[in-house]
């Protein structure tokens, strides 16, 4: 009676049942699978690497993602310029007749020592050239119903930067009411009401564009130019009364792999299976010399576990690494965050300032107001890449429970400047 033949892995011979090790090494489709295997694991470690600031990434490492490699350098000098102001009596630069841009900064007193509305000030303003810093109307907003009460408001440094050093000049009913928010700590309903009266009062200077900015940010060097050349291109493409706001700040960690795009992923991903499969198929009928080394198995090799296992790989390096923001002016009508300053066009103020009147006793952040009222009103919104400013406030302005959130609002790509 004839045995039937045993299935071995490697070459087999009827009359060698033994089990070769020799043939396993020179088969092809344990090469290439090896070779995967070893390729897979050093990219990984490569991402491990390079990819370790980047907070859309499985490899993400805090330690060194809120480093401040720039920051620093940048909140320095604009410390060493409000320090300069401080020991001199010369007035602030007149601004010219009609000013291009005002600049409102609502400013709280922060319950520990460090008040950063210094820093953001400093920024915003070291740098500029004579001919900017005229075209600038400048106006610090004392957000207190007792001015005293802010650290700054007797400072020097203040009067000599700035054009209008902004108090609540308001009825007594409104007044009255401002006093119950801060007693009773309502953060939302004061701020709201700080927002459209800053807005207001920047509106009464005839400015052309109305920026405003929290008092915790860092302005990078050149965000003036950078911003007057942005908002002509964007004023060429969209009236000013189609678009809401220029974004000076956002935050990339909102920017990954949205499970909303779910479908997208897998389109490209089966699209990328079968480019795959198709070349390989192709390079087989086209060259009869590599149909051996194309074998089945390899071709199962190829498409059915290198190419899930890169791209997973793909996924995990993160969207803002493997899809960046190219420089310049993009559309950001979804996944912005957070309200740490926006330009205005003029044209659209008026209105906006009419809704935040409406929303001050709504339970409304100022950025979800904007987004919000920008998409039943299907306003445009854009961001100017990379990030104008950077969020430096550790310790929340909205007091206690807060401090966690605003320590990690953060632009990640501001630190490369």
């Amino acid at each position: 009676m004839r045995l039937k033949p045993r299935v071995v892995l490697g070459a087999f011979n009827e009359s060698d049942t033994v089990f070769s090790w020799s043939s396993i090494s020179r088969s092809s489709t344990t090469w290439l699978l090896s070779a995967v295997v070893v390729l897979w694991f050093l990219t990984y470690q490569y991402c491990r690497l390079v990819y370790s600031r980047d907070p859309t990434s499985y490899f993400f490492d805090a330690t060194h993602g809120y480093e401040r490699r720039y920051s620093a350098h940048r909140e320095q000098e604009a410390y060493e310029f409000i320090t300069s102001a401080n020991t001199t009596s010369a007035l602030p630069i007149p601004t010219q007749q009609t000013p291009l841009m005002c600049i409102g900064v609502a400013t709280v007193a922060r319950s520990s020592a460090q008040q950063y509305v210094r820093g953001t000030i400093g920024s915003l303003l070291q740098g500029l050239h004579e001919e900017e810093r005229r075209s600038i109307y400048l106006m610090p907003f004392i957000a207190h119903t007792k001015p005293k009460d802010h650290p700054i408001s007797h400072e020097p440094w203040l009067a000599v930067v700035s054009n209008r050093i902004l108090e609540y000049d308001v009825s007594d009913e409104d007044r009255s009411r401002l006093e119950q928010f801060e007693e009773g700590h309502h953060f939302r309903n004061k701020s709201m009401y700080d927002y459209g009266y800053l807005l207001q009062k920047c509106h009464e200077t005839g400015a052309s564009w109305i920026t405003m900015v929290e008092d915790d940010v860092l302005a990078r060097a050149g965000w003036y130019t950078e911003a007057r050349h942005a908002l002509e291109r964007t004023r060429l493409k969209e009236s000013d009364t189609q678009w809401l706001y220029l974004r000076m700040f956002y935050t990339e960690g909102l920017l990954g792999w949205n499970s909303e795009e779910w479908v997208r992923y897998l389109g490209w991903s089966l699209v990328s299976f079968l480019i795959l499969l198709a070349v390989l198929v192709g390079v087989r009928i086209k060259s009869p010399r590599l149909q051996r080394s194309l074998s089945n198995l390899n071709v199962i090799v190829l498409c059915f576990i290198a190419l899930p296992a890169f791209i997973v790989l793909y996924f995990m390096a993160g969207r803002i690494s493997m899809q960046p923001m190219a420089p310049g002016i993009h559309k950001m009508d979804r996944f912005g965050c957070c309200s740490q300053g926006f330009i205005f066009p003029r044209a659209i103020v008026p209105r906006l300032i009419d809704r935040t009147r409406k929303a001050m006793h709504e339970d409304y952040y100022i950025d979800m107001l904007l987004e919000r009222w920008a998409d039943a009103e299907n306003l445009k919104r854009y961001v100017l890449v990379p990030s104008m400013l950077q969020h430096v406030g550790a310790k929340s302005s909205k007091g206690w429970g807060y401090d966690q959130s605003a320590g990690t609002t953060w632009n990640f790509g501001f630190e490369d400047h």
